[in-house]
């Protein structure tokens, strides 16, 4: 049996982010007052290169994760790899990282982000008149630049870019200043420091092409050197323009902290790299590349310089190269000297920490704006066997400062099997932690449960493999909602009040348009018309067992339904049912071993209780042993367990050529370890799951279900290699019945 998936999330995100390009912001800002110009040139003068500051080496650690950061603002992580190294610097210009340990976790099939990191990232000192960014792609090149030279190292020898520091001595031809207060005071051993935030804005219609910094400063107001530099690098001076630029946002942004070291020098300590782009048009998610890193065990000035480098050393020079190297593969291989665990130095990080300084698309201040902009890609297009091939368009209107918070989407599409238009109209206002929404519309939602956090249907594998382990139900709501964020993301409440409306729809396909098997009839759905109340609590929504993030999260949900009227002939009748889950996941390295667990439970109640209610379990749903939702009941529950090992061999990367490399092969071992039950204990439960039956109009014969009561818990077994950090899973599975056989089972990301 070979298992389908969707393509990736962390290539979707790979191939997106690749894409990145600068933009020009442009902003109105007054000049500084004269009390913070005499602080930046303080600052300026004393951001000067020190002259006794000769070189330095340290040890660094990176881990780079790829993100697909959806709508609602949860991140899903679906791959991080971590990269130990030294890296050696000198002022006169010589970098040199070097690569001595790599482990990585993946989701799927991917390129390994050393792929586009072929030089070092870290930038290794912030003092002078010009910072060096990296050339990420031929945007960030020189204008006249032909397409021939259009590569990450430059035809003048240098793989970095020179951007006018906030700093620099000629900083006021480019730059514009406000702010200036005193926001915090850090304690560094026994001395206070004041830190003051400065927001510094580039100049609107600069004429000569030019690297500008668009962001804020924090500087140590009682030395005026500078401690944090936070935003992002555009080019000014640039006329082109062109569709991608109307179409897609896309931003690298950068978060610099020194350290005070030796008590005279202020130099890196933590580093992190975001990039983030977006296609609107195709949905408020974000795909995201993060690099997150610590630079510890500094030894300055290891190194003697002779008096002509010294003399050649200037910070304003025009060449620059961040040489990156490695150690040899069986050395990486054999490192295990890591200070953080996998997946823990970009803690607390959401991508969602630079919305103040990202596109003025995304920011929530300024005059009010309206976009063509879905609010998810399946707004636009999806695939199912009701609907077919659905097609649509978005458009969303942020009222800014005429009234804050507040955004007005709206959504419309036609599916084109099925002949009918869904769509939607929401209005939320936003004030701090608090959300207000209104919506209403028509939708064909997707019944299956205990689903993974990011299963929002198969599109992949309906359209081109008919597989569609999905049931749907035809339904139209109005709702008002009220939500309170806890922290950053540790926690969200909501609660919802409306009405709704379901309706039973048939397949529209009997198979897939290019071929396959069969596909399964939509299960029964129990119409009418009916008042919904729901309340939701999720901690630590953006950590699941099946990501790589590591971390315990815990979700629970109560709905009720109380009937106003049943329609057609599948009416369900008068009374109330009551619906509740509960959700506890986890994740957890422990050295070469990889511990994980999730465990659902629900329960539906009522006199009469909607076939569309009930809990479904199976091949697909969480009992891989088993046949296609085959056991159904008002009580369900399902407990997942798997340790995954990864053995010493081939943990180095895999470079397949100058420009391309793979993950470690990182040969591994994996055993799961499934349970479940679902029974009915009442008269309505065993009348429901009856009502399952259909009509299928594909062969208009009556199709039975499979599903039953498990009559007591049923279990299954996995078993098999994984490679290349988890991503690809090449083994088994059987369920714990006497005389069951294993069945051949293959299947990219977290397989049970």
């Amino acid at each position: 049996m070979r298992r389908l998936r969707a393509i990736p999330i962390h290539v979707r995100a790979f191939a997106l982010v690749a894409c990145a390009a600068l933009a020009v912001q442009t902003v109105e800002a007054q000049p500084a007052s004269r009390p913070l110009a005499d602080l930046l040139t303080d600052a300026s003068r004393r951001n000067r290169l020190p002259d006794d500051l000769i070189a330095y080496r340290a040890g660094v650690e990176s881990e780079i994760t790829m993100i697909l950061r959806r709508e609602e603002g949860t991140e899903i992580v679906g791959a991080v790899e971590q990269v130990a190294s030294t890296l050696r610097w000198t002022r006169a210009g010589a970098y040199d990282q070097h690569v001595t340990g790599y482990r990585s976790q993946q989701l799927g099939a991917n390129f390994s982000a050393l792929t586009i990191f072929r030089t070092g990232w870290i930038n290794p000192a912030l003092y002078g008149n010009r910072l060096r960014i990296r050339a990420f792609n031929d945007s960030m090149s020189t204008a006249g630049t032909s397409s021939s030279r259009r590569r990450s190292v430059r035809s003048d020898g240098a793989d970095t870019l020179p951007a006018v520091h906030p700093l620099a001595a000629d900083r006021d031809n480019y730059y514009t200043y406000t702010g200036g207060d005193t926001v915090v005071t850090i304690q560094a051993g026994d001395r206070a420091i004041p830190i003051v935030h400065v927001r510094v804005h580039p100049k609107p219609d600069l004429r000569l092409p030019v690297v500008l910094f668009d962001g804020e400063l924090q500087l140590d107001a009682s030395r005026g050197t500078l401690v944090r530099l936070r935003g992002h690098f555009i080019r000014a001076g640039s006329r082109r323009r062109g569709l991608s630029t109307t179409l897609a946002d896309a931003v690298a942004f950068v978060e610099y902290e020194n350290g005070e070291r030796q008590g005279q020098y202020w130099l890196p300590a933590r580093q992190r790299i975001e990039m983030q782009a977006m296609l609107p048009f195709l949905g408020d998610g974000r795909a995201v590349i993060r690099v997150a890193t610590r630079i510890t065990d500094m030894t300055v000035n290891d190194t003697v310089l002779d008096a002509a480098t010294l003399a050649a050393a200037d910070s304003l020079r025009a060449r620059s190269r961040r040489r990156l190297t490695y150690a040899p593969d069986d050395s990486v291989a054999r490192f295990t000297a890591w200070r953080h665990g996998l997946g823990t130095l970009s803690a607390g990080m959401h991508s969602d920490d630079f919305m103040d300084i990202g596109p003025d698309r995304w920011r929530p201040t300024g005059a009010p704006r309206f976009d063509v902009a879905a609010t998810r890609a399946a707004d636009v297009f999806h695939f199912n066997r009701v609907e077919g091939a659905f097609t649509g368009l978005g458009v969303k209107w942020m009222l800014r400062d005429l009234a804050p918070g507040v955004v007005v989407r709206a959504n419309a599409g036609y599916a084109w099997a099925e002949q009918t238009v869904r769509g939607r109209v929401s209005v939320e206002r936003r004030r701090g932690p608090w959300t207000l929404e209104l919506r209403g519309g028509r939708s064909l939602d997707n019944t299956n449960d205990f689903r993974v956090p990011s299963d929002s249907g198969n599109t992949f594998g309906a359209l081109f493999a008919s597989l569609d382990p999905y049931d749907y139900v035809s339904r139209n709501t109005a709702t008002a909602a009220v939500v309170r964020r806890v922290g950053v993301r540790r926690a969200i409440v909501r609660a919802e009040l409306g009405v709704a409306q379901d309706r039973y729809r048939p397949s529209a396909y009997a198979r897939g348009p290019f071929g396959g098997a069969l596909y399964r009839p939509n299960r029964g759905v129990d119409e009418g018309d009916y008042v919904r109340s729901a309340v939701l609590l999720e901690w630590h929504p953006d950590i699941s067992a099946e990501f790589v993030k590591p971390g315990l999260s815990a979700r629970l949900s109560f709905e009720r339904g109380d009937m106003l009227r049943s329609v057609g002939p599948r009416a369900l009748g008068d009374g109330a049912w009551q619906r509740a889950e509960v959700r506890v996941s986890g994740r957890r390295p422990l050295g070469p071993f990889i511990a994980l667990a999730r465990a659902d439970a629900g329960i539906v109640t009522g006199d009469r209780i909607p076939a569309q209610q009930l809990f479904e379990l199976g091949k697909y749903q969480n009992l891989p042993g088993y046949a296609d939702k085959q056991f159904a009941g008002s009580r369900a529950a399902a407990v997942r367990t798997s340790l995954q090992y990864t053995t010493p061999w081939l943990r180095n990367p895999t470079k397949v050529n100058e420009r391309f490399w793979l993950p470690a092969v990182a040969p591994g071992v994996s055993l799961g370890v499934q349970a479940g039950f679902a029974d009915a204990p009442s008269a309505a439960a065993q009348a429901a799951i009856g009502r399952l039956a259909v009509t299928d109009p594909t062969s208009l014969a009556l199709w039975a279900p499979v599903s039953t009561p498990t009559d007591r818990v049923r279990a299954s077994v996995t078993a098999g290699l994984r490679f290349f950090g988890n991503a690809l899973f090449v083994g088994a599975t059987r369920n714990a019945e006497r005389g069951a056989g294993w069945k051949s089972l293959i299947g990219f990301g977290q397989v049970w």
